[in-house]
């Protein structure tokens, strides 16, 4: 995700750079994987006691079903490998800011970088890609709106 100055104010240092506590994280993990797990297995542990009538079937039906969506939320909302970090583009201080979420959820500042200090920017393919001074690549993320690829172009104008 790229966020253009107009969405720059939303996020303010505090939030940025929180100090998360690991422990806590564990402990909300370990809540989801469990009510997840439970949910799921109710779910099926449900059709192990007979039902009288179809009516009953139907209401034993829509239960498990419901339980066996919250249970398979509930353990999706464990894997967060996907998530790509946001760019904060800021113009005006010429500073490109990369914001990652941690295992918790926790937004995290990964780093502020100077748009002067890069020393290669890149909006090939549609992706943005960006390197430091030392060469060390410091985002790759992909931009599929047209719109938003005109604005960092006119941001970076040596990005090729």
């Amino acid at each position: 995700m790229v966020a253009l100055p107009d969405n720059l104010n939303s996020y303010t240092q505090d939030r940025l750079e929180r100090d998360g506590k690991p422990a806590r994280c564990a402990v909300k993990r370990a809540i989801k994987m469990s009510a997840g797990t439970a949910l799921l297995l109710a779910a099926m542990g449900m059709w192990a006691v007979p039902a009288g009538d179809a009516a009953m079937q139907l209401i034993k039906l829509f239960v498990s079903l419901a339980m066996l969506g919250f249970g398979l939320v509930m353990m999706s909302s464990l894997d967060t490998e996907d998530d790509l970090p946001e760019v904060h583009v800021d113009p005006v201080n010429r500073q490109l800011r990369v914001v990652s979420k941690d295992d918790c959820g926790a937004l995290r500042l990964k780093g502020v970088y100077g748009l002067d200090k890069l020393s290669n920017v890149s909006l090939q393919g549609n992706a943005l890609t960006a390197f430091d001074a030392e060469g060390e690549q410091v985002l790759s993320i992909p931009v599929s709106d047209a719109e938003t690829e005109q604005k960092l172009r006119e941001v970076f104008p040596q990005a090729a």
